[in-house]
Protein backbone atom coordinates (compact mmCIF):
# COMPACT_ATOMS: atom_id res chain seq x y z
CA UNK A 1 0.00 0.00 0.00
CA UNK A 2 1.15 3.49 -0.68
CA UNK A 3 0.47 6.96 0.19
CA UNK A 4 0.85 9.54 -2.28
CA UNK A 5 2.06 12.76 -1.24
CA UNK A 6 1.90 16.37 -3.35
CA UNK A 7 3.21 20.03 -3.38
CA UNK A 8 6.13 21.07 -2.33
CA UNK A 9 10.15 20.08 -3.30
CA UNK A 10 13.07 22.73 -2.62
CA UNK A 11 16.31 22.26 -1.52
CA UNK A 12 16.46 23.84 1.73
CA UNK A 13 20.07 26.04 2.93
CA UNK A 14 19.57 25.81 6.94
CA UNK A 15 22.11 28.75 9.09
CA UNK A 16 23.86 26.70 11.42
CA UNK A 17 24.00 29.46 13.46
CA UNK A 18 20.72 30.72 15.46
CA UNK A 19 19.86 34.56 16.86
CA UNK A 20 21.62 36.36 13.82
CA UNK A 21 20.46 37.67 10.82
CA UNK A 22 20.24 36.61 7.55
CA UNK A 23 23.44 39.13 6.58
CA UNK A 24 25.79 37.29 9.47
CA UNK A 25 25.00 34.27 8.89
CA UNK A 26 27.78 32.78 6.58
CA UNK A 27 27.25 29.02 6.90
CA UNK A 28 24.34 26.75 5.83
CA UNK A 29 23.40 22.92 6.16
CA UNK A 30 21.86 21.47 2.75
CA UNK A 31 19.09 19.43 2.85
CA UNK A 32 16.17 17.72 0.98
CA UNK A 33 12.73 19.78 2.25
CA UNK A 34 9.32 20.83 1.57
CA UNK A 35 6.24 19.33 3.00
CA UNK A 36 5.44 17.01 0.67
CA UNK A 37 8.96 15.83 0.11
CA UNK A 38 9.43 15.62 4.22
CA UNK A 39 6.14 13.51 4.21
CA UNK A 40 6.93 11.10 1.77
CA UNK A 41 10.77 10.62 3.11
CA UNK A 42 8.68 10.36 6.93
CA UNK A 43 6.72 8.00 5.79
CA UNK A 44 9.27 5.66 4.15
CA UNK A 45 11.67 5.64 7.57
CA UNK A 46 7.84 4.24 8.73
CA UNK A 47 7.82 1.59 6.44
CA UNK A 48 5.15 3.11 4.68
CA UNK A 49 5.87 3.07 0.62
CA UNK A 50 5.45 6.55 -0.60
CA UNK A 51 4.95 8.34 -3.85
CA UNK A 52 6.21 11.80 -4.48
CA UNK A 53 3.76 14.06 -7.10
CA UNK A 54 6.31 17.69 -7.55
CA UNK A 55 7.88 19.33 -9.99
CA UNK A 56 11.98 20.35 -10.48
CA UNK A 57 14.27 22.05 -12.59
CA UNK A 58 17.02 20.86 -14.74
CA UNK A 59 19.75 21.57 -12.35
CA UNK A 60 22.74 20.57 -10.16
CA UNK A 61 19.55 21.28 -7.37
CA UNK A 62 17.15 18.94 -9.26
CA UNK A 63 19.77 16.20 -9.05
CA UNK A 64 20.30 16.80 -5.60
CA UNK A 65 17.38 16.26 -4.25
CA UNK A 66 15.97 13.60 -6.46
CA UNK A 67 19.39 11.17 -5.21
CA UNK A 68 18.06 12.13 -2.02
CA UNK A 69 14.61 10.89 -2.10
CA UNK A 70 15.31 8.08 -4.13
CA UNK A 71 17.89 6.99 -1.43
CA UNK A 72 15.37 7.39 0.99
CA UNK A 73 13.20 5.24 -0.39
CA UNK A 74 10.48 7.43 -1.94
CA UNK A 75 8.82 6.85 -5.37
CA UNK A 76 10.04 9.78 -7.80
CA UNK A 77 8.34 8.50 -11.16
CA UNK A 78 5.79 11.48 -10.73
CA UNK A 79 8.40 14.00 -10.00
CA UNK A 80 8.49 15.94 -13.37
CA UNK A 81 11.37 18.56 -14.69
CA UNK A 82 11.23 21.79 -16.75
CA UNK A 83 14.25 23.38 -18.24
CA UNK A 84 12.69 26.66 -18.26
CA UNK A 85 12.30 27.35 -14.42
CA UNK A 86 14.82 26.52 -11.73
CA UNK A 87 14.62 24.28 -8.67
CA UNK A 88 13.09 25.56 -5.67
CA UNK A 89 14.97 26.77 -3.01
CA UNK A 90 14.18 27.63 0.92
CA UNK A 91 16.57 29.86 3.08
CA UNK A 92 15.91 29.09 6.90
CA UNK A 93 16.82 30.92 9.58
CA UNK A 94 16.20 31.11 13.28
CA UNK A 95 16.15 34.00 14.47
CA UNK A 96 16.75 35.74 18.47
CA UNK A 97 13.22 34.78 19.17
CA UNK A 98 13.68 30.95 18.38
CA UNK A 99 10.89 31.83 15.62
CA UNK A 100 11.70 30.48 12.17
CA UNK A 101 12.31 32.83 9.09
CA UNK A 102 11.89 31.49 5.31
CA UNK A 103 13.22 33.19 2.52
CA UNK A 104 11.93 31.62 -0.63
CA UNK A 105 13.84 31.84 -4.32
CA UNK A 106 13.54 32.58 -7.31
CA UNK A 107 10.14 33.11 -7.47
CA UNK A 108 8.55 31.63 -9.80
CA UNK A 109 10.54 28.18 -9.67
CA UNK A 110 10.02 24.80 -10.99
CA UNK A 111 8.22 24.32 -7.95
CA UNK A 112 5.35 26.38 -8.73
CA UNK A 113 4.65 24.90 -12.30
CA UNK A 114 2.83 21.35 -11.39
CA UNK A 115 0.12 21.23 -13.76
CA UNK A 116 -2.80 19.00 -13.85
CA UNK A 117 -1.37 17.42 -17.32
CA UNK A 118 1.41 16.11 -14.38
CA UNK A 119 -1.11 13.76 -13.05
CA UNK A 120 -0.98 10.97 -14.84
CA UNK A 121 -3.66 8.35 -14.98
CA UNK A 122 -1.52 5.21 -13.25
CA UNK A 123 -0.82 7.61 -10.36
CA UNK A 124 -3.09 6.27 -7.80
CA UNK A 125 -2.46 2.97 -8.87
CA UNK A 126 -2.23 1.09 -5.29
CA UNK A 127 -2.41 3.91 -3.36
CA UNK A 128 -4.92 4.25 -0.05
CA UNK A 129 -4.36 7.95 0.61
CA UNK A 130 -3.08 10.89 -0.79
CA UNK A 131 -1.94 13.52 1.71
CA UNK A 132 -1.28 18.08 0.63
CA UNK A 133 -0.38 21.02 2.39
CA UNK A 134 -2.02 24.62 2.35
CA UNK A 135 1.25 26.25 1.12
CA UNK A 136 1.39 24.40 -1.68
CA UNK A 137 -2.33 26.03 -2.81
CA UNK A 138 -0.44 29.70 -2.64
CA UNK A 139 0.58 29.76 -6.64
CA UNK A 140 -0.85 28.77 -9.78
CA UNK A 141 -0.80 26.32 -11.74
CA UNK A 142 0.51 24.10 -8.58
CA UNK A 143 -2.49 25.12 -6.38
CA UNK A 144 -5.22 23.77 -9.76
CA UNK A 145 -3.23 20.70 -10.06
CA UNK A 146 -3.00 19.89 -6.04
CA UNK A 147 -7.15 20.61 -5.73
CA UNK A 148 -7.67 18.02 -8.97
CA UNK A 149 -5.51 15.34 -7.56
CA UNK A 150 -7.55 15.49 -3.93
CA UNK A 151 -10.58 15.55 -6.12
CA UNK A 152 -9.38 12.57 -8.39
CA UNK A 153 -8.31 10.96 -5.37
CA UNK A 154 -11.27 10.72 -3.23
CA UNK A 155 -12.85 9.53 -6.80
CA UNK A 156 -10.55 6.51 -6.31
CA UNK A 157 -11.65 5.92 -3.16
CA UNK A 158 -8.34 7.04 -1.27
CA UNK A 159 -8.47 8.83 2.40
CA UNK A 160 -7.67 12.44 1.37
CA UNK A 161 -5.23 14.13 4.57
CA UNK A 162 -4.68 17.80 4.67
CA UNK A 163 -2.60 19.85 6.62
CA UNK A 164 -3.51 23.46 6.96
CA UNK A 165 -1.02 25.38 7.31
CA UNK A 166 -1.06 28.62 5.54
CA UNK A 167 0.32 31.84 5.07
CA UNK A 168 -1.99 34.06 5.96
CA UNK A 169 -1.52 37.32 3.81
CA UNK A 170 -1.65 35.52 0.60
CA UNK A 171 -5.33 36.26 -0.33
CA UNK A 172 -8.64 35.28 -0.76
CA UNK A 173 -7.85 33.18 -3.91
CA UNK A 174 -5.15 30.90 -1.62
CA UNK A 175 -8.14 30.86 1.26
CA UNK A 176 -10.85 29.81 -1.17
CA UNK A 177 -8.93 26.85 -2.33
CA UNK A 178 -8.00 25.71 1.31
CA UNK A 179 -11.45 25.86 2.26
CA UNK A 180 -11.88 23.50 -1.00
CA UNK A 181 -9.76 21.73 -0.04
CA UNK A 182 -10.58 20.70 3.17
CA UNK A 183 -14.13 20.10 2.15
CA UNK A 184 -12.50 16.97 0.29
CA UNK A 185 -10.21 15.89 3.35
CA UNK A 186 -11.44 13.07 5.26
CA UNK A 187 -8.27 14.53 8.04
CA UNK A 188 -6.86 17.98 8.65
CA UNK A 189 -4.04 18.87 10.55
CA UNK A 190 -3.56 22.04 12.10
CA UNK A 191 -1.37 23.80 14.90
CA UNK A 192 -3.10 26.17 17.61
CA UNK A 193 -2.55 29.80 15.44
CA UNK A 194 -4.68 27.48 12.53
CA UNK A 195 -7.05 26.21 14.27
CA UNK A 196 -8.17 29.87 15.33
CA UNK A 197 -7.21 31.19 12.29
CA UNK A 198 -9.70 28.68 10.20
CA UNK A 199 -12.52 28.50 13.10
CA UNK A 200 -12.62 32.21 12.61
CA UNK A 201 -12.65 32.41 8.90
CA UNK A 202 -15.52 29.95 8.79
CA UNK A 203 -17.29 32.44 11.33
CA UNK A 204 -16.68 35.09 8.41
CA UNK A 205 -18.06 33.53 5.87
CA UNK A 206 -21.28 32.82 8.12
CA UNK A 207 -21.24 36.87 8.61
CA UNK A 208 -20.27 36.30 12.47
CA UNK A 209 -17.26 37.05 14.59
CA UNK A 210 -15.45 34.12 16.46
CA UNK A 211 -16.07 34.17 20.01
CA UNK A 212 -12.55 32.81 21.37
CA UNK A 213 -12.34 32.07 24.95
CA UNK A 214 -9.75 32.89 27.01
CA UNK A 215 -8.90 29.47 27.86
CA UNK A 216 -6.67 27.04 26.65
CA UNK A 217 -7.08 24.22 28.80
CA UNK A 218 -7.57 20.38 26.76
CA UNK A 219 -10.91 20.81 27.19
CA UNK A 220 -11.52 24.16 25.42
CA UNK A 221 -9.34 23.17 22.58
CA UNK A 222 -11.07 19.53 22.25
CA UNK A 223 -14.23 21.82 21.90
CA UNK A 224 -12.54 23.39 19.36
CA UNK A 225 -10.95 20.88 17.23
CA UNK A 226 -14.45 19.45 17.01
CA UNK A 227 -16.01 22.77 16.00
CA UNK A 228 -13.30 22.93 12.89
CA UNK A 229 -14.46 19.34 12.40
CA UNK A 230 -18.22 20.20 11.99
CA UNK A 231 -17.54 23.20 9.81
CA UNK A 232 -15.38 21.91 7.48
CA UNK A 233 -16.95 18.29 6.94
CA UNK A 234 -13.62 16.36 8.37
CA UNK A 235 -14.00 12.98 9.74
CA UNK A 236 -10.98 13.56 12.06
CA UNK A 237 -8.69 16.69 13.27
CA UNK A 238 -5.20 16.33 14.12
CA UNK A 239 -4.27 19.44 16.69
CA UNK A 240 -0.62 19.71 16.85
CA UNK A 241 0.16 21.63 20.19
CA UNK A 242 4.01 21.99 20.08
CA UNK A 243 5.64 21.30 22.96
CA UNK A 244 1.95 21.05 24.78
CA UNK A 245 1.37 17.77 23.05
CA UNK A 246 -1.59 17.32 20.73
CA UNK A 247 -5.40 16.55 20.37
CA UNK A 248 -6.83 14.24 17.65
CA UNK A 249 -10.83 14.77 18.09
CA UNK A 250 -13.23 12.19 15.46
CA UNK A 251 -17.27 11.93 15.64
CA UNK A 252 -16.83 8.99 17.69
CA UNK A 253 -14.04 10.00 20.42
CA UNK A 254 -11.39 12.66 21.11
CA UNK A 255 -7.95 12.24 23.05
CA UNK A 256 -5.49 14.30 23.79
CA UNK A 257 -1.58 12.91 23.82
CA UNK A 258 0.90 14.22 26.65
CA UNK A 259 3.72 15.64 25.28
CA UNK A 260 7.25 13.18 24.60
CA UNK A 261 10.11 15.14 25.60
CA UNK A 262 13.91 15.05 23.60
CA UNK A 263 17.03 16.94 23.13
CA UNK A 264 15.37 19.03 20.52
CA UNK A 265 17.62 21.18 17.84
CA UNK A 266 15.19 22.67 15.75
CA UNK A 267 11.36 23.49 15.25
CA UNK A 268 10.89 22.58 11.89
CA UNK A 269 10.10 19.10 10.65
CA UNK A 270 7.69 18.26 13.53
CA UNK A 271 4.53 18.61 11.80
CA UNK A 272 5.24 16.83 8.92
CA UNK A 273 6.69 14.17 10.86
CA UNK A 274 3.49 13.71 13.03
CA UNK A 275 0.90 13.54 10.25
CA UNK A 276 3.13 10.97 8.44
CA UNK A 277 3.21 8.83 11.37
CA UNK A 278 -1.11 9.03 11.76
CA UNK A 279 -1.05 7.94 7.80
CA UNK A 280 1.89 5.34 8.79
CA UNK A 281 -0.58 3.91 11.67
CA UNK A 282 -3.77 4.27 9.47
CA UNK A 283 -2.26 2.27 6.51
CA UNK A 284 -0.84 -0.28 8.64
CA UNK A 285 -3.82 -1.09 10.56
CA UNK A 286 -5.19 -2.21 7.10
CA UNK A 287 -9.03 -0.30 7.08
CA UNK A 288 -8.74 2.31 4.89
CA UNK A 289 -10.29 0.17 1.96
CA UNK A 290 -13.69 -1.63 2.03
CA UNK A 291 -13.97 -4.77 -0.18
CA UNK A 292 -15.62 -2.33 -2.66
CA UNK A 293 -12.70 0.03 -2.76
CA UNK A 294 -14.81 3.27 -1.17
CA UNK A 295 -13.21 4.65 1.50
CA UNK A 296 -14.46 3.87 5.06
CA UNK A 297 -15.60 6.64 6.37
CA UNK A 298 -15.91 5.73 9.99
CA UNK A 299 -12.39 5.18 10.85
CA UNK A 300 -12.49 3.03 14.66
CA UNK A 301 -9.23 3.18 15.66
CA UNK A 302 -7.23 3.54 18.29
CA UNK A 303 -6.82 7.19 18.32
CA UNK A 304 -5.31 7.46 21.54
CA UNK A 305 -1.80 5.32 20.75
CA UNK A 306 -1.73 6.62 17.56
CA UNK A 307 -1.69 10.33 18.83
CA UNK A 308 1.95 9.09 21.23
CA UNK A 309 2.90 7.55 18.39
CA UNK A 310 2.90 10.67 15.99
CA UNK A 311 3.89 12.68 18.91
CA UNK A 312 7.17 10.19 19.71
CA UNK A 313 7.56 10.95 15.76
CA UNK A 314 7.29 14.71 15.86
CA UNK A 315 9.55 15.12 18.90
CA UNK A 316 12.07 13.28 17.22
CA UNK A 317 12.07 14.88 14.49
CA UNK A 318 13.75 18.19 15.93
CA UNK A 319 16.34 16.25 16.39
CA UNK A 320 18.70 18.12 13.82
CA UNK A 321 18.09 21.57 12.39
CA UNK A 322 17.10 19.68 9.11
CA UNK A 323 13.70 19.05 8.87
CA UNK A 324 14.05 15.85 6.57
CA UNK A 325 17.67 14.51 7.69
CA UNK A 326 16.09 14.30 11.74
CA UNK A 327 12.95 12.19 10.46
CA UNK A 328 12.90 8.82 12.85
CA UNK A 329 13.03 5.26 11.70
CA UNK A 330 10.01 2.84 13.05
CA UNK A 331 12.54 1.46 15.34
CA UNK A 332 13.30 4.72 16.93
CA UNK A 333 9.63 5.71 17.47
CA UNK A 334 8.75 2.44 18.98
CA UNK A 335 11.51 2.64 21.56
CA UNK A 336 10.58 5.95 22.42
CA UNK A 337 6.73 5.46 22.78
CA UNK A 338 7.96 2.57 25.44
CA UNK A 339 10.24 4.38 27.10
Amino acid sequence: MTVITIGELVVDWIATKKGIGWNQSETFLRSSGGNAANVAQALCRLGTNARLVAKVGDDIHAGYLLEALTAAGVETKFVSQTSAYATAQCYVLTDATEENQFFNWPKPNACHQLTVDDLSQDLFDTAVALHATGISLTVEPRSSAVIEAMSRGRDHGLLISFDAGFPTGEGDKARKLAHQAMALAHVIKVNLPELYFWLADFDRLQGRAFERQLSEDIETLTGYGQLLRQRSGAEVILLTLGAGGSIIVSAEQSCFAAPIKVDSLAGVGAGDAYVAAVLNQIAGAQVSLSGSGEWRRRLDLNWPAIARFANAAGALATRTISASQGLPSLAEVEALVLK
